[in-house]
């Protein structure tokens, strides 16, 4: 009896502790799968609601998909990277319309737009002399070509003649012939008549490169200055950009890109101005130097011929 006793009193003690253990491992089973289903949250949080996981286990411990909060959350994940590459898609799509000419001008003050048109007027001025120049040049090339035709005439009449009344480099020769034709009296008389000549010759080869080298200067002007026009409108740009980026507080690279892409603008318009201006300059100089020294050799040959003319009459 006493035996029986004892041994009833010990399993009626380890009773208690074999059901909080089982209890304890029941639990344990239960939520272990529905807390590693879920996210880790970014810091511990007062919870007493507990996502209810009736049916969401079965026999080898799988998560069921039927979880109200499971279902949410996949879903939530699911749509997270659209938006994010909409947002991704608008952000991007006003970045470029940032770096346009069209944003430049709109969001510019009086001093920007004001150097823009500046640069803009040079250009138009610029390709406009241009064009005028080369078709100027080429008519007076094509005069030179008739110069052959006077030394082969048989007279400075037929000469003359050859050339044509609109001949640029007549006046050269009809100055040279009035001066050897003419009787002047007077303080004129007392002056040489091939001295006279000469220098009748010489106003007729500088009427010339005047007209050569009309638009010459603001061509020359443009590719000197234009570059620092746009260099201006460069630094005024991003200091202006510096000081709305500074008064926001918003120092991030999209904020400072625009503005200062939009300055840099200034720059590449100046360029784009002057290169052109410096090329043609440069073209037109060596053509308009052609043409100088065809007249100028054109007026010594005729000044000696009317001068040995006169001199054998």
């Amino acid at each position: 009896m006493n035996t029986l006793s004892l041994r009833e009193g010990s399993s009626r003690q380890h009773a208690p502790a074999k059901f909080l253990a089982a209890t304890i491992a029941a639990l344990f089973l239960a939520f272990s799968p529905v807390a590693m289903a879920q996210e880790p949250a970014a810091a511990p949080a007062e919870t007493t609601e507990v996502a209810p996981v009736d049916g969401a286990v079965d026999a080898l411990g799988d998560v069921d998909t039927s979880i109200p909060g499971l279902t949410e959350t996949a879903t939530a994940e699911e749509a997270a990277p659209v938006e994010t590459a909409a947002e991704g898609e608008a952000v991007e799509g006003e970045g470029f319309e940032a770096f346009s000419i069209e944003h430049l001008w709109t969001d510019g003050d009086i001093v920007a737009r004001t150097t823009l048109v500046i640069m803009v007027l040079m250009s138009i001025g610029s390709w406009y002399i241009v064009v005028v120049k080369f078709l100027d040049q080429n008519k007076l090339f094509d005069n030179a070509k008739k110069l052959g035709e006077f030394w082969e005439a048989s007279s400075v009449d037929d000469g003359l003649n050859q050339l044509g009344a609109k001949n640029a480099f007549r006046d050269i020769a009809d100055s040279a012939v009035q001066v050897a034709q003419s009787g002047d009296t007077g303080l004129m008389g007392r002056i040489s008549r091939t001295n006279r000549m000469s220098h009748k010759v010489v106003q007729a080869v500088e009427g010339i490169n005047n007209r050569l080298s009309n638009g010459m200067s603001f061509l020359a002007t443009v590719g000197a200055v234009s570059p620092f026009i746009g260099l201006f409108g460069t630094v005024y740009g991003i200091v202006n950009a510096l000081i709305a980026i500074g008064i926001s507080g918003q120092a991030s690279i999209d904020k400072v890109a625009g503005p200062v892409g939009e300055a840099l603008y200034m720059t590449a318009i100046g360029l784009f101005v002057a290169v052109p201006a410096v090329i043609f300059y440069n073209l037109l100089g060596r053509r308009n130097k052609t043409l100088q020294d065809t007249a100028r050799h054109f007026a010594v040959d005729v000044e000696q011929l009317l001068i040995s003319s006169t001199t054998k009459a």
